[in-house]
């Protein structure tokens, strides 16, 4: 940084200082950024599955944000050392361009809610009653969530006696099916048998023993993590606009001392040694 004699110039280095610490803010805010959308990016996959991919819209905007964030906040602190105008209307223009990205990432965390929910109850019912049998990727991520979330099909573990993964059990007649029907070994209830799923589904004995399986759907427990998940990214969202503005605001008023302080804008005109 240029040194500086009069109080004015004092005033632009502690703007400069002040707006290169904020940068390192921006900086760290943006690797966690990306560091929490990778999180939910390899931690939620399998409710993407059972959701759609909708499901990682969320994800995708945490992790665009906090990637252009993080070098932003680079360029923030290169322009604020180097004393250079242009980097720092960029760093403006850039911020600008990001305030715009992180109000979409808010408005869809915290109106975006009802319709992925919606989403989530339509696909999941899909998932256990025809795509479970024939779908891996499905039977493995809804397995999971049965067993993560200690619980049994969508509204209830009856959701299980009209899927074809049942059905196929007995011919494909629903008459046959009636108030007996088996579930997935990840309905049971761990407390109660261990991980002894023989004696849990010889004791359950297509439904006339519940007490050794979850009987609460998975749906009110997966509800719940898409209202976090969902009220997570609108928070960021609106962190990350509020102090995307305070950094614009602070760029913009740097910016335009600039032009008055020594060091910046056009260089002065030589002086002719003969003019006194």
């Amino acid at each position: 940084m240029a040194k500086y004699s009069n109080f004015e110039d004092r005033g632009v280095v502690f703007a400069q200082y002040f707006m290169f610490f904020f940068n390192i803010i921006l900086w760290v805010v943006g690797a966690v950024m990306l560091g929490m959308g990778i999180y939910y990016h390899v931690a939620h996959t399998d409710y993407a599955v059972l959701t759609s991919e909708s499901y990682f819209i969320g994800i995708n905007l945490l992790i665009a944000g906090g990637s252009l964030l993080f070098a932003a906040g680079f360029l923030g602190c290169f322009s604020a050392l180097c004393d250079n105008q242009a980097l720092l209307v960029g760093f403006i223009l850039a911020l600008v361009l990001l305030l715009g990205l992180e109000v979409g990432t808010a408005i869809y965390g915290y109106s975006g809610t009802p319709a992925l929910e919606g989403i989530a109850k339509k696909h999941m019912t899909q998932d256990v009653q025809d795509k479970y049998k024939v779908d891996p990727k499905v039977k493995k991520a809804m397995n999971n969530l049965q067993i993560t979330r200690k619980c049994c099909g969508v509204d209830s573990y009856k959701d299980w006696a009209t899927s074809s993964w049942v059905l196929a059990k007995f011919n494909n007649s629903a008459a046959d099916v009636k108030n007996k029907f088996p579930v997935p070994d990840s309905c049971c209830n761990t407390t109660v048998v261990g991980q002894d799923f023989t004696r849990c589904q010889r004791d359950y004995d297509n439904g006339h023993n519940v007490s050794y399986i979850y009987i609460n759907g998975c749906y009110p427990r997966y509800r719940e993590d898409i209202v976090a998940y969902m009220f997570s990214i609108g928070a960021v969202g609106v962190s990350m606009t509020l102090l995307q503005i305070m950094g614009i605001i602070l760029s913009f008023i740097l910016c335009c001392s600039l032009n008055g302080s020594q060091g910046y804008g056009p260089l002065p005109l030589k002086r002719d040694p003969y003019d006194y």
